[in-house]
């Protein structure tokens, strides 16, 4: 009979810990797996049958470092290893069961190469864990990362057994309950929309590395099949827009508070280069500018322009803007009136990160910067309904006035660097939509 249980070795360490090392017996025979983790004697219960470290009432929370599978080190509290220690050995358990359930007559060395060389490849978190190292931080995705990371976290927080859990359990049912707790929670329909298609990328990822069937899939196509629905939203506070006559009182105000200033100096900046994103205007560095030679082509007359070049962090594509002298007045007034740091357009970066934690500062400056802008749309007197606003409402504004001066969707779509038409009718529909219920929106009871 199979026996898996955990165990403290003795080892030389020069901590003076030892391993915490999970035993497999079978058949008189003893293998020995690493946990990552180390103790001492009176951290750990070496005297239960399954070896945990001590936790309970009366016994203080400490914490054990951890040597994770990509080489990395994590500090978890007694309780989260005795989860982590629980889990590990539920993944062995479940080798095994697959071993007998399919007849296989295995040996340590494949059971190894399951436990160890695969160890993703049956549970939910460990699998989603290694796609948010393997294809966004590896690849410089740290944006990506960190929204994946955050819908995974909202899950294990509804989940306190989550790493427990395999791609199996976390079926239909398991997804509706945790959209109805979300919403008990009095979570937006846009918030649970992003963490569902998080979870979507995960299991399409593993059903194309061939780690899951594509039976387990328990997204909807978009038929009634019975699966889970991302939930589609409408008009939310990121797709807020602002009228012309709104942009320009925003545009012709001005604040003695040093901060109210530069951020309403960073938004008509975002407004007049056509609604570019929040990470792509911090990026901006002084070698993104350069000048082209243009010729009129009625007059044949030629100048030197200055061109802004940058690379989209959505499409990764190159974008290409003329500075106009908006523009350019917005780029003078943060030259004169702030401190720029090293070669940095624009006052948003003011230190220097490493590429992995440049993304989360960039993120915290954001949100700062959008709690002052909703300040600003008061100060100005907007109505209360356009005060809800946020970086992406430069974006959406310009889209919006260019409708409105009756420009092509075709020119548009090239004006917002959509890869396609489609793409802008969609992203138009949504804001016509608001604007339509708006105007044939009749009160009988005005006076």
């Amino acid at each position: 009979m199979t026996k898996i249980r955990t165990i403290l070795k003795s080892s030389k360490r020069a901590d003076g810990k030892q391993d915490v090392l999970l035993i497999l017996s079978d058949r008189g025979k003893r293998e020995y797996f690493s946990t990552g983790f180390a103790a001492t004697p009176k951290e750990f219960d070496a005297d239960k049958s399954v070896g945990r470290f001590h936790q309970g009432k009366g016994i203080p929370t400490f914490y054990v470092d951890r040597k994770e599978e990509d080489g990395s080190s994590k500090a978890y509290s007694n309780k989260e290893a005795n989860d982590k220690l629980a889990a590990l050995e539920e993944r062995a358990h479940s080798i095994i069961r697959k071993y007998n359930e399919n007849h296989v007559s295995w040996g340590f060395d494949q059971f190894r190469s399951d436990f160890v060389n695969a160890p993703k490849r049956n549970l939910f978190y460990d699998y989603a864990k290694s796609v948010i190292e393997k294809e966004y931080r590896s690849r410089g995705q740290f944006g990506k990362a960190r929204i994946t990371e955050s819908a995974l976290k909202s899950l294990l927080d509804y989940d306190p057994q989550l790493e427990r859990k395999s791609f199996q359990d976390i079926s239909v049912s398991y997804l509706n309950d945790y959209i109805a707790n979300c919403r008990k929670n009095n979570q937006a329909d846009g918030t649970i929309s992003i963490r569902l298609r998080e979870f979507r990328r995960i299991f399409n990822i593993a059903i194309r590395d061939k780690v899951i069937e594509a039976n387990l899939y328990p997204f909807s196509s978009g038929k009634e099949d019975g699966r889970v629905k991302v939930p589609r939203t409408e008009l939310n506070k990121t797709d807020q827009y602002l009228p012309i006559e709104s942009m320009k009182k925003i545009a012709q105000a001005s604040f003695e508070d040093p901060v109210m200033d530069r951020v309403r100096h960073l938004f008509l900046f975002s407004y007049y280069c056509r609604g570019i994103n929040w990470r792509d205007m911090a990026l901006l560095k002084k070698d993104n500018l350069y000048q082209v030679t243009v010729t009129d082509a009625t007059t044949k007359k030629t100048e030197q322009v200055t061109m802004m070049q940058y690379r989209r962090a959505k499409t990764k594509g190159e974008f290409d803007i003329q500075v106009t002298p908006n523009i350019q007045r917005e780029l003078d007034w943060f030259r004169e009136n702030t401190t720029l740091f090293e070669d940095y357009l624009l006052p948003i970066i003011s230190v220097d990160k490493s590429p992995e934690k440049r993304d989360p500062y960039i993120h915290q400056i954001r949100k700062r910067f959008n709690r002052t802008l909703k300040e600003i749309a008061k100060a100005v007197g907007l109505p209360e309904s356009q005060q809800d606003i946020s970086i992406y409402t430069a974006r959406h504004s310009f889209a919006m006035a260019l409708q409105d001066k009756g420009k092509s969707v075709e020119i548009i779509s090239q004006a917002l660097g959509h890869q396609s038409v489609e793409t802008t009718k969609h992203y138009l529909a949504k804001f016509s939509t608001t604007r339509m219920a708006e105007e044939t929106d009749i009160n009988l009871l005005d006076d």
